[in-house]
């Protein structure tokens, strides 16, 4: 594993964070941002694209996070 500062999308729900993607940056995060905003169906859930330090896992050639660290 490795620690990166990335953006990622974050899903919150109550106040607790449920759900969590590595983006490929600022323009792709706010796009899909968008996206789940216009489909989705609650109003308590809330959806951020926030700057993170993160430890990093790489399986198959693709990203993935198993923590973080520190929220920018």
């Amino acid at each position: 594993m490795i620690t990166k500062v990335i953006i990622a999308l974050l899903l919150f729900s109550g106040g607790t964070m449920i759900e969590h993607t590595i983006t490929d940056g600022v323009k792709d995060c706010l796009e899909k941002k968008r996206m789940i905003e216009r489909n989705m169906k609650s109003e308590t859930a809330k959806v951020s694209c926030v700057k993170v330090e993160a430890q990093i896992e790489t399986i198959e050639g693709r990203e993935f996070i198993r923590s973080i660290g520190k929220i920018n």
